[in-house]
């Protein structure tokens, strides 16, 4: 049982990597299969097929990522400390997922995918994007709620300014100049994420 359940993880985990370097389609079962350092058929045992993979590998994510998810009543706490204390509570969350080679290759995956893959697209299009910046409206229509921004603005547009900013780094880095270290990269997309939303902020604070 042993053997079999390193075996699934090898897959997993190979799978994550030559996805990440060649993309899904440039990648078949039997490449998989001959890094892994088993038969071409005992994927099947595993999984039911290449898509499968994929599947798996998107249910670990959106798992690891909503682990980190900070809830609105924390962030209402936050808030009550420090506008700089809520940002960067929730900037140390998303930076610890990418720091994790894993986590970090699949953000690679799921952007150079979902330009062609359908079934990527409309994953980034509602979980990425649209679940996300509905996310930020909320924590911006708090901030209204505590009277720290003018209540007249456009939470929406707030949102949008701030998280598409950092969408178009993660796709720079992964996508524009891959490869190029990781860390830097992640100390780079702190700061200047930070510096974004203090400027964001700054233009709306009362």
């Amino acid at each position: 049982m042993t053997g079999k359940a390193n075996n699934k993880e090898k897959i997993f985990d190979v799978s994550i990597d030559l996805f990440s370097e060649y993309g899904y389609d440039g990648v078949s079962i039997r490449q998989i299969a001959k890094e892994v350092g088993i038969k071409e058929s005992s994927i099947y045992n595993h999984y039911k097929s290449k898509e499968s993979i994929m599947d798996f590998i998107l249910d670990y994510y959106i798992d690891r990522m909503m682990s980190n998810d900070i809830p609105v009543s924390q962030a209402s706490e936050n808030l009550d400390v420090s506008f700089d204390y809520f940002y960067r509570s929730g900037l140390d969350a998303f930076a610890s997922q990418l720091k994790d080679e894993k986590m970090s290759k699949i953000t690679r995956i799921i952007l150079i995918e979902s330009y062609h893959n359908e079934k990527m697209k409309n994953f980034m299009k509602d979980s990425i994007i649209s679940q996300a910046i509905d996310g930020w409206i909320v924590l911006f229509d708090l901030m209204k709620s505590k009277g720290l921004i003018d209540n007249e603005c456009d939470s929406r547009q707030l949102a949008e300014s701030f998280y598409k900013f950092g969408l178009f780094l993660l796709y720079e880095h992964y996508i524009i100049n891959y490869p190029e270290d990781d860390g830097k990269f992640i100390e780079e997309l702190s700061r200047k994420s930070e510096n974004h939303i203090k400027l964001i902020f700054n233009s709306v604070k009362i």
